[in-house]
């Protein structure tokens, strides 16, 4: 277009035009490299908490792995120690963690279905009570 036109004023406009012509070319080059690096973000963003997610649904499934194994080994061990029921059992496999810990702890103190059940009952009994006095207080 340059070359064909004759008037100054039309080479001018056509000058400038072109000029224009390649700034919005590299604001659409930029805005493309923009986009391009915001995408690759939000993978990277995303493979982070897919990560995070998978590390933290195999910590939980390790936890309660552990929560089984640790409630299938008392088992064992009362059982070898007394005859256990449906209801005992099905008592130690509600318990949350921090029972079966102090359970684990006074093992050596049960012999007999007897002592089973104060030691259960008696941990019930520590909880109620620690709600009692928070609530007290």
């Amino acid at each position: 277009m340059v070359r064909f036109s004759h008037a100054a004023e039309k080479q001018k406009i056509i000058q400038e035009l072109s000029e224009k012509e390649e700034i919005i070319q590299m604001m659409e080059e930029k805005k493309m490299d923009f986009l391009r690096d915001t995408n690759l973000t939000l993978a990277r963003m995303r493979a982070k908490f897919d990560e995070r997610d998978e590390q933290m649904v195999y910590e939980k499934g390790i936890a309660k792995g552990k929560e089984e194994g640790q409630k299938m080994l008392v088992k064992l061990v009362l059982r070898q120690r007394m005859a256990m029921n449906e209801r005992e059992e099905k008592q130690i496999d509600e318990l949350d963690e921090e029972k079966l810990l102090d359970l684990i702890q006074s093992l050596d103190a049960i012999h007999t279905p007897e002592d089973f059940q104060r030691q259960i009952h008696d941990k019930a009994n520590q909880k109620v009570q620690m709600k009692q006095t928070v609530l007290n207080r």
